[in-house]
């Protein structure tokens, strides 16, 4: 009998992190992970299902941020952001186009994997609903025997539940749909920039500079905390 595999989910990223640091430094620690069944852990696995089941409606709502369209760059540059959109309605066009994009580049890799016959073309809303249809078929399969399934979830990953997580959280953050994430105005410790946030129900602080993507638990951000606070006393008495 094989030994249970960890899960790839994030909530196992401090586990993941604790262990490195024991291989790396022999710093032992106390933390079990969460494990698949088989792959995935339950929650992951039902997470993925009903995110997968919003999406049409999401991009609907996605697309109907559209018609009434973005704001268009002001005339001259003072004071304009460099990623203003260009033209009325072009961020949830993006968006919309990275979420069905993605949706079908996912539905491709499983025809060919399970050598099922190729998609055929279609209007772009027909299309969205075969492919979250095809995929929801498959999706068990998908979570575990995809290539990337055992990919560990980051913003980068081509794991199959990962991808419909960050085209959910995207399509649910556009909507105004989600809960905001607390934002943590003091630096994070690694890259020094105010990135620190936790969205509502996660167990960690997250650093969203990407080039950065510390986890902290609320006992790390505590103690962090202490340690500028002293840093700050020591600076104002010298």
């Amino acid at each position: 009998m094989s030994a249970p595999t960890p899960c790839p989910g994030t909530h196992n990223n401090a586990w993941r992190r604790a262990e490195n640091e024991l291989a790396d430094h022999g710093t032992p620690h106390d933390l079990s992970p969460v494990y698949g069944n088989p792959l995935h852990c339950p929650r992951c696995s039902g997470r993925a299902h009903s995110e997968l089941k919003e999406l049409p409606e999401l991009v609907v709502a996605v697309w109907l941020e559209s018609l009434h369209g973005s704001q268009g760059p002001k005339s001259g540059t003072i004071g304009r952001s460099p990623t203003a959109p260009r033209w009325p309605g072009e961020s949830s066009r993006l968006l919309t186009d990275r979420i069905i994009g993605g949706l079908l580049e996912l539905e491709d890799d499983i025809r060919d994997l399970r050598r099922l016959a190729p998609r055929r073309d279609s209007s772009e809303g027909a299309a969205l609903t075969a492919a979250v249809r095809l995929i929801e078929v498959h999706l068990d399969w998908a979570l575990t025997e995809h290539p990337a399934a055992g990919e560990v979830h980051d913003r980068l990953s081509a794991n199959p539940a990962a991808q419909i997580h960050a085209w959910h959280t995207a399509a649910t953050r556009f909507t105004r749909r989600d809960d905001r994430p607390e934002h943590y105005r003091i630096p994070c410790p690694r890259c020094e920039l105010l990135t620190l946030f936790r969205d509502g129900g996660d167990a960690y602080i997250e650093c969203r500079n990407i080039a950065c993507g510390l986890l902290l638990t609320p006992e790390e951000y505590h103690a962090h905390t202490v340690v500028l606070a002293d840093r700050h006393r020591t600076k104002m008495a010298a």
